[in-house]
């Protein structure tokens, strides 16, 4: 980080948590970070952490999806209500990056709302869930649902 003072504190943005860094000061254009099905937003060993310095550049907006980290729990995780949520976060515009599955989300708002999205970063955007009618896109999630099953309830800690 550059010689600022640290700014972090929680939000909700309505059904979803929040965490915002801004470290530059208030005025910064805006980063919307979604992440995958693995992690949450501020998770330090896969989430968007390490991230932290932009903050000195941007006001980062670390979303925590529906039923992770501190965001309260839904039925099923779904790309187009996560899609709802992010352009929520988008305010009057933002920078937009989804990762994994959190691309897909991120996809679908910036379809959703082009108007507010200044840009769009995708890292290694899990596709396949809006796909899922094709029957070889069928048959590689229902492999990749078993597979995840069987990890470790361990595998990631959860957040407090």
């Amino acid at each position: 980080m550059t010689g600022t003072s640290a700014h972090q504190h929680s939000e909700t943005a309505g059904p979803v948590h929040v965490t915002v860094w801004e470290d530059g000061g208030a005025g910064l254009p805006s980063v919307v970070l979604v992440h995958g099905i693995l992690t949450w937003g501020d998770d330090e060993q896969y989430g968007f952490a390490a991230q932290r310095p932009l903050a000195d550049r941007h006001r980062l907006l670390v979303m925590d999806r529906r039923g992770y980290g501190r965001s309260p729990d839904i039925a099923r995780s779904d790309w187009s209500i996560d899609a709802e949520d992010i352009v929520g976060l988008l305010g009057t515009g933002a920078h937009l990056v989804g990762h994994a599955y959190g691309g897909v989300s991120a996809m679908a708002a910036a379809v959703r709302r082009p108007d507010l999205v200044y840009s769009l970063t995708l890292i290694q955007p899990g596709a396949l869930r809006p796909a899922e009618r094709h029957p070889v896109v069928a048959e590689a999630l229902a492999r990749a649902r078993a597979a995840t099953a069987a990890l470790p309830e361990d595998l990631t800690p959860r957040s407090s």
